[in-house]
């Protein structure tokens, strides 16, 4: 029994509005979306989209929503009625999603034609709108395929429901012309044609006629119905018709997006036949060029001026360089010279600390190196300084006084240099000591309190970036939650012996830089005598030192070289080396064998009394 539905949007759209108008009205009312909502729900301040993945967007919403209309059709096609009472409903949604179809497929090649004009070449984004147009046929050819599987069951059931409509039809008639001829009345007698007797006294009210008259109708009826299910099965193999045909389109474009990826596969064929071809040349030239020590020179000079100038980019936005010159611990009335001379060979990163006592040094260095010509301008050097641990309660007057001995208004880069607090008003301004000889220590300092000083320092342009010193994995977790400015340096001690990759990962994942300092295991180099970094050297023809600072370059860090001997600076320059895949996997091995054996060395660890959540110390 069909159940009767009253339409009711006029009157749910009168009440929205109604309700719409009252919250309006209202003083101080509250709205149901907020300024941002409303934006988010409007679309408003999202990135803008690509002309491509609008349109692609909207063809896959105009395919989701035809599947929907699809997913109707198939409840109403699979439906076993005895007599088929939603037809026009059932054709309307069949012409409905054939048009649908037609379009999609319009508008995907639309889509193709746009791709190409965007990208002639082949490049990512190209790469990227084939996949996605891929994809789109793909999903269109389902729909299709899933439509003419509707179709086909509808073609079934209307077949299905003729059949037991004419079998119907068949049986109400016999069955009537049985009950008229068994009915043995005298009143509905049916008159012999012709005059009828006079002397014949029969009432005939002739009810055979109007039954007859009935059944005439309802074949009429019938026969109607059945021309119009036969109208509706043409018009399916009509639809299923331009489905082939849709198809047919569908698999020349799959066709040609086959021959683009062929001829993409016989392109990058040609790229590995050239590269290796180019490989070959460069094997005969080194065999050439292998016995003349000259040009050997040039080749090594070429890549320390690769080393040079390559330089990393910090989370600010800033360039910082690959390689640095270091004065912790330098030979005292050595330093302006041996920076001065650094600057001359090359390098743009002098890294410096109050700590270290030498920074009126430094900046008579870069006094000179202005003087000479050597730096053009301030951007040219790249200078670090550090917050010494009697200055963490006052780290914008600790960097004052290092800006006032290196000659600068700024540095490019200010790290807390350890996360403590030594007494600032003992009995040193470097190292306070207590009576018994040990340092002298403020416990229970929260080295957070310290990180918000020094980002308070950021807005005063005194230094243009800020970072850390000596950061375990535990400390860096502590600061991380409270920084507003995440550090852009961790300064850390880092060779083959002491790799700290938890430390290094972390930071890495944080997008924190790491700059290693005593690179060679601290003064005397220690590691030169380590077997895999002798192993590498002898297989480059270079010193220990040039393996132990190229190993540095592979791993995305910074690294500084520290000497005040002319020939030793200039020397760290020209002996650097690119490390190969087998030296790395070697290095590698024996940091990962001392970790595991717990034999890392960490040979800078002032006596502070302090736990730093190393994990090799305790």
């Amino acid at each position: 029994m069909a159940i009767a539905t009253n339409d009711r949007t006029a009157e749910f759209r009168s009440i929205v509005n109604e309700t719409k108008r009252r919250q309006n009205t209202k003083p101080g009312a509250q709205r149901l979306l907020n300024d941002a909502q409303r934006r988010d729900a409007n679309g408003e301040g999202r990135p803008k989209r690509s002309e491509f993945a609008r349109k692609a967007a909207e063809v896959g919403r105009g395919i989701s929503g035809t599947m929907a209309k699809l997913e109707k059709l198939a409840q109403l096609a699979k439906k076993k009625t005895l007599f088929d009472d939603r037809p026009v409903e059932i054709n309307e949604l069949t012409f409905i999603i054939k048009q649908d179809l037609s379009a999609l497929n319009e508008e995907i090649r639309g889509l193709q034609a746009l791709s190409k004009r965007l990208h002639p070449k082949p490049d990512q984004e190209g790469e990227n709108n084939k996949n996605i147009l891929l994809l789109l046929q793909g999903k269109l050819g389902d729909v299709s395929a899933n439509f003419k599987d509707v179709l086909e069951i509808r073609t079934k059931n209307i077949q299905a429901s003729r059949s037991r409509t004419e079998a119907f039809v068949s049986s109400v008639g016999q069955h009537a012309h049985a009950s008229l001829q068994q009915s043995a009345s005298p009143l509905y007698g049916t008159p012999a044609r012709g005059t009828p007797s006079p002397a014949a006294d029969l009432i005939s009210l002739n009810p055979m006629g109007d039954q007859q008259l009935q059944l005439q109708m309802m074949e009429e009826g019938q026969n109607t119905y059945i021309q119009q299910r036969g109208q509706a099965i043409e018009a399916i193999e009509s639809t299923i018709n331009e489905l082939g045909s849709i198809f047919g389109q569908l698999a020349a474009m799959v066709s040609e997006q086959s021959e683009m990826i062929e001829r993409i596969d016989a392109n990058t064929e040609d790229v590995v036949d050239n590269v290796e071809g180019a490989q070959k040349e460069l094997l005969k030239y080194w065999s050439r060029v292998s016995g003349n020590r000259w040009l050997l020179a040039k080749m090594f000079g070429v890549l320390m001026i690769f080393f040079l100038l390559w330089t990393y980019t910090l989370n600010t936005g800033h360039q910082i360089p690959a390689i640095g010159l270091g004065t912790w611990q330098s030979e005292p009335g050595k330093v302006k010279e041996a920076v001065l001379y650094a600057l001359k060979a090359g390098y743009r990163l002098i890294d410096a600390a109050y700590c270290y006592g030498n920074e009126d040094e430094v900046g008579a260095g870069l006094k000179e190196a202005f003087a000479q010509g050597i730096l053009k301008s301030r951007s040219d050097v790249f200078v670090v300084s550090k917050v010494w641990a009697t200055y963490t309660t006052r780290c914008e007057l600790g960097l004052d006084k290092s800006l006032k001995s290196l000659g600068l208004d700024y540095v490019d880069l200010y790290l807390v240099h350890w996360p403590l607090l030594m007494n600032p008003a003992g009995n040193d301004d470097r190292f306070p000591k207590l009576g018994n000889g040990e340092r002298d220590i403020i416990r229970g300092f929260n080295h957070v309190d310290c990180w918000k000083q020094m980002e308070r320092l950021v807005a005063t342009g005194k230094t243009r970036a800020i970072g850390v010193c000596n950061y375990s994995k535990p400390y860096l977790e502590q600061l991380l939650p409270y920084a507003t400015i995440i550090p852009a340096v961790n300064q850390i001690e880092n060779h083959p012996a002491l790799p700290q990759q938890e430390i290094v990962d972390l930071c890495k994942a944080k997008g924190i830089h790491i700059m290693a300092y005593s690179p060679l295991g601290s003064t005397g180099g220690p590691l030169f005598k380590a077997e895999p970094v002798i192993k590498i050297a002898q297989k480059h023809g270079v010193k220990p030192a040039a393996v132990l600072l190229s190993y540095h370059y592979p791993r995305g860090s910074t690294v500084l070289a520290k000497s005040t001997n002319p020939e030793r600076i200039k020397e760290n320059l020209e002996s650097l080396i690119e490390l190969d895949h087998e030296d790395i996997s070697l290095l590698d091995e024996y940091s990962n064998n001392l970790v595991k054996e717990g034999k890392v060395q960490r040979y800078v660890y002032p006596p502070f009394g302090v736990k730093f959540g190393f994990p090799d110390k305790p």
